[in-house]
């Protein structure tokens, strides 16, 4: 259960000056479905100086918004120009810009078996958008998920809400596919080196298994996942001054240099060498309790935004 010190303190929508980010671990059994909890609060001005972009990412989010617009799917109106609204975002390969319109967002991260939570069918059917309103997959039961949590009135209460929520569905549920858990943790380890049949052969599979159950899951295929991990991994290593490209790139399992290059570009857009710089070069000034990149979510001034 989420700790009670976590939703004693009720949040409002933020002040100027008032950006956070909140990361929360959850416990059995919900921890074999979701990787941690967060919250955010973003005030007017924060889009004006800053510019936010979810990289490329094997988890899955469920996420309330509030925002001031309507640049998001599964939204009701509040009046005042803000907006609920309630949806998935899926494991992905591209970089998806953060809407300056955001206010307030109380999330999960999902582990692979995450989306059984709320898809007996996981991520069968989710091809072919980056979001997906709650609504639409779950219909009635979507929408009153929304309006119970917009009834909340503050960001620590809506996050209680969807740890209950969550935990409620994970309790009926089978313990996730363990092959597919561990080519998780064996990718991670690794950096992405394995291939498929590496994979396989460690989980006690064979790779057409194993790619079938992985593609059920997340969306992805084994191959496109370790391109998530390499360049995540490698995004950690330049976070962090003195470190060569070269090294980098080794590191983090690419063939040599130009292969990372390469894939920076494709995924992300930008040269390593010139991201890298513009990471260790942000001054952000709002708390965060968790390296954000480590949870694929990349925060830079204006000035040297993607």
């Amino acid at each position: 259960m989420l700790d009670a010190r976590v939703i004693s303190a009720p949040l409002t929508l933020a002040e100027p000056g008032a950006t956070s980010f909140r990361f929360f671990p959850v416990a059995e059994p919900l921890s074999h479905f979701v990787e941690h909890l967060y919250t955010t609060e973003l005030p007017r001005d924060f889009s004006v100086q800053f510019a936010g972009a979810r990289l490329p990412d094997a988890a899955v989010h469920l996420v309330f918004a509030i925002e001031e617009g309507s640049a998001l799917p599964g939204g009701t109106w509040l009046g005042g120009g803000l907006r609920a609204c309630l949806f998935l975002q899926p494991a992905h390969l591209q970089v998806f810009p953060v809407p300056g319109t955001l206010r307030q967002v109380v999330g999960a991260s999902l582990r692979p078996a995450g989306l059984r939570l709320l898809l007996p069918r996981a991520a069968d059917g989710l091809a072919g958008a980056s979001l997906f309103a709650l609504d639409e997959l779950l219909g009635a039961e979507g929408r009153e998920l929304r309006d119970r949590l917009i009834l909340e009135g503050s960001a620590c209460r809506r996050l209680a809400l969807v740890e209950r929520y969550l935990r409620a569905r994970a309790l009926p549920l089978q313990r996730p596919n363990r092959a597919v858990r561990r080519a998780f943790e064996l990718i991670h380890a690794a950096h992405g080196e394995l291939s498929t049949e590496q994979l396989a052969q460690a989980c006690g599979c064979t790779s057409r298994t194993l790619r079938s159950a992985i593609l059920t899951e997340t969306g992805l295929a084994p191959k496109q996942l370790a391109r998530i991990v390499r360049i995540r991994y490698a995004l950690d290593l330049l976070a962090g001054a003195g470190v060569p490209l070269s090294a980098a790139a080794a590191t983090s399992a690419f063939a040599d240099q130009s292969h990372m290059s390469r894939e920076f570009r494709e995924l992300i857009g930008e040269a390593p060498a010139q991201l890298g710089q513009k990471i260790r070069s942000a001054a952000l000034p709002f708390s965060a309790e968790r390296n954000l990149l480590s949870t694929g979510l990349l925060v830079l001034p204006k000035s040297a935004a993607l």
